[in-house]
C-alpha cells in the first residue's frame, strides 16, 4: 500500500440512507461518489501515529455524455483514487483492505513461475474487457502494490485460448498441488473453458484454483447469482475483499454421435474422442434444451452480438414469431428427473408431457440481472433446479417469461414446473436435430436424431470463486 501524507486530502461524510459519499475539501463540497462506484479503502503509512488515519478511496468513474472524448479509453470507465481522512466506521467496514488477501499473495514461486493471472476475453459481450483491464485492474493492481511483473496478462486470440491456457497452465500446475489465481475478464463461457479443461487433471494433490470473475460478458449469469455484479466495479471490489468458495458445478454426458456447434453454427466437430463414446461436458450455470438453447445458439453471431443483451429477446421473438411466417416450434422428447426422498434416497420421476417449450437445469437464481429464473437458489448452494413448462401459444410464453423479470414469479404460475433435482435426462424424439440443440454455459450441443444427454450435479468442485456471501448496504 501507499505511504505518504497528503496536504490536499479529503474528509468524507456518508448518507447511509442513499448510499453515498460526499468529499470535502475544507468546507467546500468535492465530488459526491455512490457505494455502488468504490473498489475499496486501502491505507495510508503516515509519519506519526498522532495524525488522524488516511486512506486511498479507490473508485469507479464512468464519464458522463458531456465528458466524452472521441477515442475508446476515454469514453469508457476509469479507476480513480482520492486520499481521504479518518473516513467513517461504515466506509471502513465496507471496504477497507489493510493488507493483501492470500489469493492475491500468490506472486512467482521458487523456480520464478507466476501463479497469478489474468485472462482478458477480448471478445465476451460487448468487446470491452481490454479496457477495463488497462483502464481499470491495472490501476487498482499498482495502488494495492501488484506491479505489472508480478502477474501475467494472457489476451484471447481464438475461442481456444482460454482452453489452451487451461490445459497448458492451470491445470497441470493445479494438478502438482501448486496455489494459483485467476481473474477472468469474462462471461460465463470463459469459467466453463477452463472448468471442462481442469476436471481431467484431478490428482490427490489437486489444488482448486482460485478465480475472480469479472462481468464483461452478456448475460454474466453466475456473477448476477453471486452479488458479484450488483456495482459499478463488475466484481473487482469483491475479488480484492472477498473470500474463495467452492463454485458448484454439474456434468452432461451426451449420447454418441454428438457435435460441438462452433463459429456461429457454421461448423462442428465431435465433443467425444471416439464416435462410439459418449461426449462429456461440465458446467456451472444452466443445461438448457427448448426454446432457452435455441435462442443462445441462434443469436450468438457478431450481428447479433452487437445489441448486447438485446440479442436475447430478438432471438425469442424470432423464434415464437418466425419471419417466414411458420408456426413456433414445439420440441418433442420424453423427460426424466432424478431426486430423492426425505431418507437419502434416489428415484427417478418421469414427466407425462412429451411437448416442451422451456427445459432448463440451473445451479444459479438469475440468467441476467434481472432475470430471476430461480428464486429459490442461493449463492453457491449447489443445488440443481429445473425450471419447465409444455407447448403454449406464443403470448402465453412471453407471458410466463416476463415474470422472471418481475422477481421470479413464473414459478408459481400452474403451466410452470419447478423442481429441486439430483439431475435429468432427455430422451429427443424430434425428427430435425436442429431442434435438439442443448446449451451447456452457452457451450452448443447438437444431439444425434434419438440421441439423449443426462445431466448430474458434480459433488466435487474443481474452482474456487471469490465473492463475498455476507451481503453489502
Amino acid at each position: 500500500m501507499s505511504s505518504h501524507l497528503d496536504p490536499g486530502a479529503c474528509t468524507v461524510t456518508v448518507n447511509r440512507a442513499i448510499h453515498t459519499i460526499q468529499l470535502h475539501h475544507g468546507k467546500e463540497k468535492d465530488k459526491q461518489l455512490s457505494f455502488r462506484d468504490v473498489i475499496a479503502l486501502l491505507p495510508v503509512s503516515t509519519p506519526s501515529p498522532s495524525l488522524s488515519p488516511q486512506y486511498t478511496l479507490l473508485y469507479i468513474h464512468e464519464p458522463r455524455t458531456g465528458e466524452r472524448n472521441t477515442t475508446e479509453n476515454e469514453t469508457s470507465v476509469t479507476a480513480e483514487s482520492r486520499i481521504v481522512v479518518d473516513p467513517p466506521k461504515v466506509l471502513l467496514d465496507k471496504f477497507a483492505i489493510s493488507s493483501l488477501p492470500t489469493h492475491l499473495s500468490r506472486h512467482k514461486d521458487s523456480n520464478g513461475d507466476c501463479n497469478l493471472h489474468v485472462v482478458v476475453s477480448v471478445k465476451a459481450g460487448v468487446s470491452e474487457a481490454e479496457v477495463f483491464f488497462d483502464n481499470v485492474v491495472r490501476v487498482a493492481f499498482e495502488a494495492l502494490g501488484l506491479p505489472a511483473h508480478d502477474y501475467r496478462v494472457h489476451s484471447t486470440t481464438s475461442e481456444r485460448s482460454v482452453k489452451d491456457f487451461a490445459s497448458n497452465v492451470l491445470g497441470p500446475r493445479a494438478r502438482s498441488g501448486v496455489a494459483q489465481t485467476v481473474l477472468l475478464l469474462s462471461g460465463d463461457g470463459g469459467l466453463v473453458d477452463i472448468i471442462n479443461i481442469i476436471e481431467a487433471y484431478r490428482s490427490s494433490e489437486f489444488v482448486n484454483p482460485v478465480i475472480g470473475l469479472l462481468a464483461l460478458g452478456t448475460g454474466n449469469a453466475l456473477a448476477n447469482s453471486t452479488g458479484l455484479n450488483l456495482d459499478a466495479t463488475r466484481g473487482l471490489g469483491s475479488f480484492l475483499r472477498g473470500t474463495p468458495h467452492v463454485l458448484p458445478t454439474f456434468v452432461a454426458n451426451f449420447s454418441p454421435g454428438s457435435m460441438l456447434l462452433t463459429d456461429e453454427g457454421r461448423h462442428s466437430e465431435p465433443l467425444a474422442p471416439q464416435e462410439d463414446a459418449c461426449g462429456v461436458l461440465s458446467g456451472a450455470v444452466v443445461c438448457s434444451w427448448a426454446l432457452h438453447a435455441s435462442l443462445v445458439a441462434d443469436s450468438d453471431t457478431t450481428e447479433y452480438r452487437k445489441f448486447g443483451r438485446e440479442r436475447f429477446q430478438m432471438a425469442v421473438k424470432e423464434l415464437l414469431d418466425p419471419s417466414d411466417g411458420s408456426k413456433p416450434h414445439v420440441y418433442q422428447g420424453r423427460i426424466s428427473l432424478f431426486k430423492k426422498n426425505e431418507n437419502g434416497q434416489g428415484y427417478a420421476e418421469h414427466l407425462d408431457r412429451t411437448r416442451h417449450m422451456y427445459v432448463l437445469a440451473t445451479l444459479v437464481s438469475n440468467l441476467e440481472e434481472r432475470v430471476k429464473i430461480s428464486p429459490r437458489s442461493k449463492p453457491l448452494d449447489g443445488q440443481l433446479r429445473l425450471i419447465h413448462f409444455g407447448g403454449l401459444p406464443p403470448g402465453e410464453v412471453m407471458r410466463i417469461l416476463g415474470m422472471a423479470f418481475a422477481g421470479g414469479g413464473h414459478v408459481k404460475d400452474e403451466e410452470v414446473g419447478y423442481d429441486t433435482i439430483e439431475g435429468m435426462r432427455i430422451d429427443f424424439d424430434e425428427e430435425d436435430a436442429h431442434w435438439q440443440r442443448v446449451c451447456v454455459d452457452g457451450t452448443i450441443i447438437k444431439v444425434p436424431i434419438g440421441g439423449w444427454v443426462e445431466v448430474r450435479r458434480e459433488p466435487h468442485g474443481v474452482l474456487d470463486l471469490v465473492v463475498e456471501i455476507t451481503p453489502r448496504e
